[in-house]
């Protein structure tokens, strides 16, 4: 089980053989391991199905870093247990643009207890 990330998370994507779920469905535009297209909306109504990501496309890759805008909830057809966290959607920063994207795909960037603010 993994608690909601709050708005203002650093996060980091994550790619790496992650761009489908468990049951195999497509979790964004799939371009490679490395690569994927993230999309302004996922539709909570329609996921999984087909015409699922709708509006602007950003090309997000495996590392890149984001920030956590809000969170979005989990598609309709997927089960509400805490198990199933990775469906939850989130609404993030990444490359100048806002996007939504599943859980799965990032990694809460941890602060250092070190960090000397100036």
């Amino acid at each position: 089980m993994s608690k909601q990330l709050p708005a203002g998370q650093l996060i980091k994507i994550c790619l790496d053989g992650l761009c489908y779920s468990e049951a195999g469905f497509a979790l964004g535009g799939s371009i490679s391991s490395e690569e994927m297209k993230i999309f302004e909306t996922i539709s909570l109504n329609s996921f999984p199905s087909c015409n699922d990501f709708l509006g602007e496309s950003t090309l997000i890759r495996n590392g890149d870093v984001g920030v956590v805008i809000r969170y979005i909830g989990r598609p309709d057809k997927v089960n509400k247990n805490p198990k199933w966290f990775n469906y939850d959607i989130y609404e993030i920063l990444i490359n100048e643009s806002q996007r939504q994207i599943f859980r799965q795909n990032i990694e809460p960037i941890k602060r250092s207890k070190k960090s000397i603010l100036f």
